[in-house]
């Protein structure tokens, strides 16, 4: 399935598999200036190659390498040959087939290994000049794009809700945060946040801030908790009320005891 809107010059393509004719959940890839941000997943890589036919493409830029952000990767290569770049630390899993669970495998699908050249501090097009900004956290090789004069942020997974209740296992809520505090010395007071969930988000200095606030507020609920002897499971119900519905669809991958035990990573500081 494939959705299309546009903000301004920046054309937001949503995408996801379906069941029974219903999104099972939306990704979405952002075109510019015959750039795109993120390619969607395996399970969607022919509508979008197919809608991409009519654009101009000659540059793709991925966030990260996980398999719901490079899909298309290699059949666009195949037909458009455009340049494909990612950080330094994604190039080398990008082209390698990925061991997924049971949901990424019905969600997403395996993407096709792909070739990558490595981004540097910046990338241009014919009318503009995205900063590129390594924000490592959700995980290792993740980068932001910025372009200051349009105040776009094309967040990747940096930011997906200003309040998260659960993290995968291989998240470090502390790089998370210092990676929206670069984001944020960076971008200026005035920004718009192009998610790769398709929420895009206004006023994304506050969006940003907020969520910043509610991670500093929940980890030092968390230690408090762990100082007085609370086990995970009672912070768990404490602070979340439970564990939320995902982490049984997810194999255990997005947990709020993911969360919980990144902040416990660093003890008390």
């Amino acid at each position: 399935m494939l959705e299309t809107r546009p903000y301004g010059d920046v054309l937001q393509i949503r995408l996801s598999q379906t069941f029974n004719g219903q999104p099972l959940y939306w990704v979405a890839a952002y075109l510019v200036d015959g750039l795109l941000v993120d390619s969607g997943c395996e399970h969607t890589a022919d509508e979008l190659t197919e809608f991409l036919s009519n654009y101009p493409l000659e540059q793709i830029v991925n966030t990260h390498y996980h398999e719901d952000h490079i899909g298309a990767n290699a059949r666009l290569f195949r037909q458009r040959r455009p340049s494909i770049y990612a950080h330094r630390d994604s190039i080398p899993l990008m082209q390698q087939t990925p061991v997924l669970f049971p949901y990424q495998e019905v969600a997403w699908g395996y993407p096709q290994p792909c070739q990558a050249q490595e981004l540097g501090t910046t990338i241009k097009t014919k009318s503009h000049t995205f900063q590129v900004l390594p924000t490592p956290g959700h995980c290792p090789g993740h980068v932001v794009l910025l372009e200051k004069n349009q105040g776009w942020c094309f967040s990747g997974d940096l930011f997906v809700s200003e309040r998260p209740k659960v993290l995968r296992p291989e998240e470090n809520v502390y790089q998370i945060m210092e990676s929206l505090r670069l984001l944020l010395d960076n971008a200026g007071a005035d920004f718009t946040l192009f998610t790769s969930i398709g929420a895009v988000v206004e006023n994304g200095a506050e969006a940003v801030n907020n969520l910043l606030a509610y991670l500093e507020k929940t980890i030092a609920a968390i230690l408090d908790y762990d100082r007085r002897g609370y086990t995970i499971d009672a912070i768990r119900q404490e602070l979340f009320g439970g564990e939320s519905r995902m982490a049984g669809v997810s194999n255990g991958q997005f947990s709020v005891d993911n969360l919980i035990n990144s902040a416990l990573s660093r003890g008390y500081r």
